[in-house]
């Protein structure tokens, strides 16, 4: 939902083989051939406006039967936590020798927290000393600069109104655990209680030691970091028993729990397998609604439908979903994107091989060739491009990989070896009804997102694997409900 969205970061082209030892991006199935290019012209025929992959504008019957809208952009937002590039833009797409980690694959909310309190200060409250990350005076933006730019961890995050808000649901979440911690009401992950805050005295005496001060200092720091964990292991344990189970289907987190990874080997240098940055965890492209209900007062469009009208300055005079300052009136209700004590929720569209139509023609980008930028403004054709320039395998290649017998032509509605993201989105919607991921899909993105965590030493899988959340409901349940409940996001 950005004019930017499609274009990819410095290090993505891999070559084929092996994966890399160090570097960000690797190959899931090093051994499997590219898939013969078809070039523009057929990218074209599948994503142009009245191509193959038109959706038109999103209607009641193409709802997920599953899936709350709300998890699209916690999607959005578990994808800007494991890859992010400063440097990226279209007109560097192909740099082979740029493989630095600008975001370390690793699901612990870097996006969140920016380099921590130290070394990304601006981004925390200094009232709470340090403690806290910045939100706007009113409560319903996140922290900006005079000239609005949003305080975060990742400026993509403020790039629609619905990601703006997720991203400000986790730091309302945060600060509500700092001060449930500070004041004795919650535990730390372990089920510890924090010690009182240490007299907060602005002017200690002249006579105070060093370490009178270093540990007043000390009792801060380590509450951000109690805190911290406890945010981060409640994040990790929601993608891993409501995310994956809803996207994957339960089957196969447990295939995973009983087996282990089959195909994906992040080794001691964790990497993104191109497989699933450039086509399995694209399945939430389509997804994505042509508007969405705000709140009870306000449906929004995602883009405008004049590009060349510039954004309204005032926030007040919000007229679509694009990021940006956030007025009270515009203020998300989650119970329109969640399913919350009964609350009826409007759906995510359904996964299946078509888009909405405004995604198949983004705003302009201005620093594209005129010549491709046309065709450049749908989302289809940048991925379907994309996945040729990675030699990505076909859905039927990697499908008889895993031991499934692939889609037949005629499941496909094409014929040939096809794009391995086209595969994706088709195998959900021909075997699932569009409620979930099939097998080549939900394979990629389970394994993926928990071999992942499974890499990371601090993740609550690798430290405690039977914890379970200490801030669950009476039920024992621990979701994006709870979450936004203890954060007081939702009543």
């Amino acid at each position: 939902m950005t004019t930017q969205h499609g274009f990819e970061v410095r290090g993505l082209d891999v070559p084929r083989g092996a994966a890399p030892p160090t570097g960000r991006f690797g190959r899931m199935f090093p051994t499997l051939p590219g898939r013969p290019p078809t070039g523009l012209e057929m990218a074209e025929r599948f994503g142009l406006p009245g191509g193959l992959m038109d959706g038109g504008d999103t209607t009641s019957q193409q709802d997920s039967p599953t899936l709350d809208a709300g998890f699209t952009f916690l999607g959005q937002f578990i994808d800007h936590n494991i890859t992010f590039d400063v440097t990226g833009n279209l007109g560097r797409q192909v740099d082979p020798e740029a493989t630095t980690n600008f975001r370390p694959p690793m699901l612990d909310l870097d996006h969140l927290y920016g380099s921590g309190p130290f070394a990304s200060p601006l981004l925390y409250d200094t009232d709470s000393h340090n403690t806290k990350l910045v939100l706007s005076p009113d409560g319903v933006d996140l922290g900006r600069t005079a000239a609005g730019v949003a305080l975060i961890g990742d400026p993509r995050n403020d790039e629609n109104l619905l990601l703006n808000q997720t991203h400000l649901a986790f730091i309302k979440f945060h600060n509500r655990v700092v001060d449930g911690l500070r004041d004795g009401e919650i535990t730390d992950v372990f089920g510890n209680r924090f010690p009182p805050p240490p007299a907060d005295d602005p002017n200690p005496p002249a006579n105070a030691s060093i370490a009178d001060l270093l540990s007043v200092r000390t009792y801060w720091d380590d509450l951000f970091a109690a805190a911290q964990q406890i945010v981060r292991w409640h994040y990790q344990w929601i993608i891993v028993h409501e995310y994956l189970p809803l996207v994957c289907g339960q089957d196969a987190v447990d295939r995973i729990d009983r087996h282990g990874l089959r195909f994906f080997d992040p080794g001691g240098h964790p990497f993104i397998p191109v497989e699933f940055a450039v086509a399995a965890f694209r399945f939430m492209h389509p997804t994505i609604r042509s508007d969405y209900a705000v709140n009870d007062k306000f449906t929004l469009p995602l883009f405008p439908s004049d590009f060349t009208e510039p954004a309204p300055t005032d926030p007040q005079q919000r007229t679509d979903l694009r990021g940006g300052p956030v007025a009270p009136e515009f203020a998300l209700d989650f119970r329109h994107f969640y399913t919350i004590d009964g609350s009826r929720p409007q759906r995510a569209k359904r996964i299946e091989a078509k888009l909405n139509v405004r995604l198949l023609d983004l705003p302009p980008i201005t620093d594209v060739p005129v010549e491709i930028g046309r065709q450049l403004r749908s989302l289809v054709v940048r991925n379907l491009l994309r996945s040729e320039v990675q030699q990505l395998p076909s859905g039927q290649d990697i499908s008889r990989k895993i031991g499934q017998v692939p889609l037949t032509d005629a499941e496909l509605a094409t014929t040939g070896p096809i794009y391995l993201w086209y595969y994706i989105l088709k195998e959900a919607e021909v075997r699932h009804g569009g409620g979930r991921l099939g097998a080549v899909g939900g394979l990629i993105v389970s394994e993926v997102l928990v071999g992942l965590l499974d890499a990371d030493p601090t993740s609550y899988r690798s430290t405690y694997p039977i914890w379970t959340p200490t801030l669950a409901d009476s039920e024992g349940r621990f979701g994006m409900a709870q979450l936004l409940r203890f954060a007081g996001v939702v009543e």
